[in-house]
C-alpha cells in the first residue's frame, strides 16, 4: 500500500480543488482531482471483515448546496449586510492571514 506523505493536501482558505480517494482493489491511496463528495462510510451489515468494503452513504443536500455557496461567493455574496460582507472579505483574504 502506498504511504501517505501528507495528509492535508487542500488549503482551509480556498475550496478543495483534490481528494485522497482510497482504490479498493489495489490497496492503494491517490489524490483525485475536485471536491470530495459530501458523505459518510458505514459497515457492510454483518461483515466481520477487518476490510469490510462498507457502502458510502451520501449527504445528497450537501452536494446540492456546494455548488449553489459557490456561485453566491462568486457573486460577491449577494443578500448579505454591509458587515457581514467586510468580515467574509476580511476572512479570505491572503494578507490578513500574514
Amino acid at each position: 500500500m502506498k504511504n501517505i506523505d501528507k495528509l492535508i493536501i487542500n488549503s482551509p482558505h480556498v475550496e478543495p480543488s483534490q481528494h485522497w480517494f482510497y482504490d479498493r482493489e489495489n490497496r492503494n491511496f491517490e489524490i483525485k482531482e475536485g471536491h470530495r463528495p459530501a458523505g459518510y462510510v458505514m459497515a457492510t451489515p454483518n461483515s466481520k471483515a477487518f476490510d469490510d468494503p462498507s457502502i458510502f452513504i451520501e449527504i445528497e443536500l450537501v452536494n446540492k448546496i456546494r455548488p449553489r455557496v459557490k456561485a453566491w461567493r462568486e457573486n460577491g455574496y449577494p443578500g448579505v449586510t454591509g458587515i457581514t460582507k467586510r468580515l467574509l472579505e476580511h476572512w479570505i483574504d491572503p494578507e490578513e492571514r500574514k
